[in-house]
């Protein structure tokens, strides 16, 4: 009975150290998302060219690190947001850009 009741604590042990380092890789990697330009209507991706908005969009990675296929563009009060989806936890992801009127 004794050794019945250490493998179950073991166990427990070793399965809510799992849920904890999860726990923690997943807010860290959320920070980096928040950080990064274009992640948010604060910090958009400042264009120059519509073909850098492509390249930006083909090269963005989710949260977990899965590519992200595009879904569409929108406007959105002065800035262009381009809707995707993750393809391998399915999360939608919203990039955030501004292309600058130049007057010459």
């Amino acid at each position: 009975m004794d050794l019945l009741l250490l493998a179950l604590l073991v166990a427990l042990a070793v399965w809510t150290g799992r849920k904890v380092k999860r726990s923690v890789e997943s807010r860290s990697a959320a920070r980096r998302w928040n950080e990064t330009p274009g992640s948010s209507a604060d910090n958009p991706i400042v264009l120059t060219s519509g073909k850098q908005m492509q390249d930006a969009i083909a090269s963005v990675r989710c949260q977990c690190g899965g590519r992200v296929i595009p879904l569409g563009e929108t406007p959105r009060l002065g800035l262009r947001v381009a809707r995707g989806r993750c393809a391998d936890c399915e999360r939608d992801v919203d990039l955030y850009f501004v292309m600058p009127n130049y007057v010459n």
